[in-house]
């Protein structure tokens, strides 16, 4: 299921509506973990200014998980307008993957996910891989164009200094 289709899929669902009648908060990202156990689930957040009230969405069924604390972040959280995204989740992980043979071709995947979101830059797909080595690829890619916009490889190692 792509993303579009799972945001119709919840938009029509009696758990969204339900919400709906409660809340203000808008769609502020759709992510997405790639691996068997999570192929066709999505999980849709909208933010109210303090909460993500989460939705994790498949064909299947509807869950609601309300109000998590958001983490902190040097970026303010904006609404994700659907219409930004013009491109597949296929598409933008394609880009990913062969951004991640080109230049990391030895970096085998543990795991990876993404997430698309509304950034300072504009509607992103930002696609992680985390690999044996201990070390990360994120990936992000323009969810209009489908162009390759920033990208950072460092080790988690680093990653744990840094905060």
């Amino acid at each position: 299921m792509e993303f579009k289709d799972a945001l119709m899929h919840l938009e029509k669902s009696k758990e969204f509506v339900s919400w709906r009648k409660e809340h203000k908060g808008f769609l502020a990202h759709a992510f997405k973990l790639l691996d068997d156990a999570n192929a066709d689930t999505w999980q849709l957040g909208y933010y109210d200014g303090s909460t993500i009230t989460t939705f994790v969405v498949s064909a299947r069924f509807i869950e609601v998980i309300p109000d998590q604390e958001i983490l902190r972040s040097e970026h303010a959280i904006e609404e994700l307008d659907v219409t930004h995204v013009k491109i597949s989740s296929e598409d933008a992980l394609k880009t990913a993957r062969e951004f991640h043979q080109l230049h990391h071709p030895r970096e085998m995947t543990l795991k990876q996910f993404f997430i698309i979101q509304k950034l300072p830059s504009g509607v992103v797909y930002n696609v992680t891989f985390f690999f044996q080595s201990m070390k990360t690829l994120n990936v992000k890619i323009d969810a209009a164009s489908g162009k390759v916009v920033q990208h950072s490889f460092q080790s988690l190692m680093e990653m744990d200094g840094k905060s």
